[in-house]
């Protein structure tokens, strides 16, 4: 697996609201010391060890964010098909890394490439479409 390419804030990415954009910088940093795993140093498994490490940490603080974006749609939104679409899709992702969590404690050695491609594309999916949707809303609402 090659190292995919360091993923740099680009103002494109901004939703609008401080917090959320302060957390989104913070998950990306997070996510590029993923990406940085050297393929080359580690056995297979020892390296998919190393980056379940580096998911733990990095999921810890993704839970801080959705608990944060939960929040501020709660106080400010009221619950509609787009809010509870984008809590479904925080939940689907907590489902996705559960069954990479398995594949990797049952021994395979592709889960660490596919798990990396997994949570580039959807992290800056989720970014620049669904937090993008959820940033115009609270900007409606006077939240910035």
């Amino acid at each position: 697996m090659a190292n995919p390419e360091p993923i740099l804030w680009r103002n494109e990415y901004s939703v609008g609201v401080a917090d959320i954009d302060a957390q989104h910088q913070r998950l990306l940093e997070l996510l590029n010391k993923v990406n940085a795993m050297n393929p080359e140093g580690l056995a297979p498994m020892a390296r998919t060890g190393e980056v379940m490490k580096l998911l733990e940490s990095f999921n810890e603080y993704a839970a801080y964010h959705f608990l944060s974006e939960e929040a501020l749609m709660r106080e400010h939104i009221e619950a509609n098909e787009d809010t509870v679409k984008h809590i479904v899709a925080h939940r689907s992702y907590w489902s996705i890394i559960s069954t990479f969590k398995k594949r990797f404690q049952e021994g395979d050695e592709k889960v660490n490439g596919e798990l990396v491609e997994y949570l580039n594309r959807w992290w800056i999916n989720h970014i620049l479409e669904t937090d993008q949707q959820l940033g115009r809303e609270l900007n409606r609402r006077g939240v910035r």
